[in-house]
């Protein structure tokens, strides 16, 4: 597993790195965010604890958790930050990386067994422990299985666009 290189200022403070892609809350756009006044209202009552402010605007860490996609952010914020109905997904899907103790045949399905989506299934192996197989047509997006990989083998990547939306 390739260790990111993470600047321990950035890390105290709080801001994503360099070139790191901000996670918006469910239902905020780009063009959303213009409007934040950074308020904190969405982060103070995310019942996951996963919002924070990032220079003023909204992002999502999971290292605290998951999205239910409960709505509180969009009904606790003052402006047009949010779309009108809230999506149930987001737009990335999560990826199981070669630092997967299953592919290094050690036996774990901790990510499976959080996924509240079942995107992540294991496909079984003779004499070596099940591999997981993750459906991105599935997968919410939510971020359960990120906290709970022991070794970190679970990473984000942007949606693939499809062609109706060009």
């Amino acid at each position: 597993m390739r260790a990111e290189s993470f600047p321990r200022r950035q890390f105290l403070v709080g801001r994503p790195a360099v070139g790191q892609a901000r996670i918006r809350p469910p239902g905020a756009s780009a063009d959303g965010l213009k409007s934040c006044t950074g308020c904190g209202l969405c982060a103070e009552r995310c019942p996951t604890s996963i919002i924070r402010l990032v220079d003023d605007l909204p992002s999502i860490d999971f290292a605290f958790g998951e999205c239910t996609f409960c709505g509180e952010c969009k009904a606790a914020c003052p402006e047009p930050v949010f779309q009108e109905e809230a999506p149930k997904r987001l737009n990335h899907v999560a990826v199981v990386t070669e630092g997967c103790l299953a592919r290094k045949d050690i036996a774990c399905q901790s990510c499976g067994e959080s996924c509240p989506d079942q995107a992540i299934r294991f496909r079984p192996r003779i004499g070596s422990p099940f591999l997981p197989e993750l459906n991105g047509g599935m997968c919410s997006g939510c971020g359960a299985c990120l906290q709970v990989c022991p070794v970190g083998a679970i990473t984000l990547r942007a949606r693939a666009v499809e062609a109706a939306d060009v």
